[in-house]
């Protein structure tokens, strides 16, 4: 799990001054990586032990763990400039994350959720939603395709805790979406979001996480800005195939 998924499970958890540390790491990783707690205490300009707290709200044993983490995303980021070897750097680490990532509870409630909605705006989203929905359907799960406002508005007077909403948003910070969770979560409906790996407030608000890395480039043979977004079917590919591990095992 990276630092950004951390910070986003464990949000509420977090004072002023843990976002204040958290600011200064995200901004100097690389620096960061080398401190000792006092250095980066300094920095800070709080106590170690505030800076110890902070590493055990997001559920690190301590200082020394903090750093490794620092230590395994610095060095994930030290990647060839060439696009081809950037796309599968990309691909790799979408694959790993979500293979080892433990989706029990979210299979739980996959399987016992009484409607599923997925909702997203734009041509990325509607192609993932599609995709989702195609899926998901070989193994006997229907998922309902929210494609405008009017319809998120509508199936939220139908739903209840027992039903599932699955937010795409590559920022996570859509004010309509964001609105839109906010209204779920008043009436304790479980949220899915997919967003980009990064801290955003969608992740933060929602019940479960899932993440994709993708890669932009801005200087095309035409010179037009292109987004990689193969990661997104990746991970909904892996995602489905451990879902049906997870029937198996059940069944068994």
């Amino acid at each position: 799990m990276k630092l950004e998924e951390l910070i986003n499970k464990h949000y509420n958890q977090l004072n002023a001054n843990d976002f204040h540390i958290w600011n200064y790491i995200s901004n100097n990783k690389h620096e960061c990586q080398k401190m000792a707690i006092d250095q980066l205490a300094y920095k800070c300009n709080v106590s170690r032990t505030t800076i110890l707290r902070f590493a055990q709200k997001i559920s690190l044993k301590g200082y020394s763990e903090l750093k490794l983490y620092l230590k395994l995303e610095n060095e994930e980021k030290k990647i060839s400039t060439n696009e081809t070897e950037m796309v599968c750097e990309t691909y790799l680490r979408v694959i790993k994350n979500i293979k080892d990532k433990d989706c029990t509870e979210l299979f739980k409630k996959i399987d016992s959720a009484r409607n599923i909605f997925i909702y997203g705006v734009g041509m990325v989203q509607s192609s993932i939603k599609k995709e989702l929905k195609r899926i998901f359907m070989t193994a006997g799960k229907i998922l309902y395709d929210l494609s405008g406002y009017k319809e998120s508005e509508i199936s939220l007077s139908m739903a209840n805790s027992d039903d599932l909403f699955i937010i795409i948003s590559v920022s996570g910070e859509n004010d309509f979406i964001i609105d839109f969770a906010s209204k779920l979560k008043v009436r304790n409906i479980p949220i899915l979001s997919i967003t980009k790996m990064k801290e955003n407030t969608l992740a933060q608000m929602s019940d479960y996480n899932l993440y994709i890395s993708s890669v932009t480039f801005l200087d095309t043979l035409k010179d037009v800005s292109y987004d990689s977004v193969t990661s997104y079917f990746i991970l909904v590919e892996i995602l489905f195939f451990k879902y049906i591990e997870y029937l198996k095992e059940k069944g068994e």
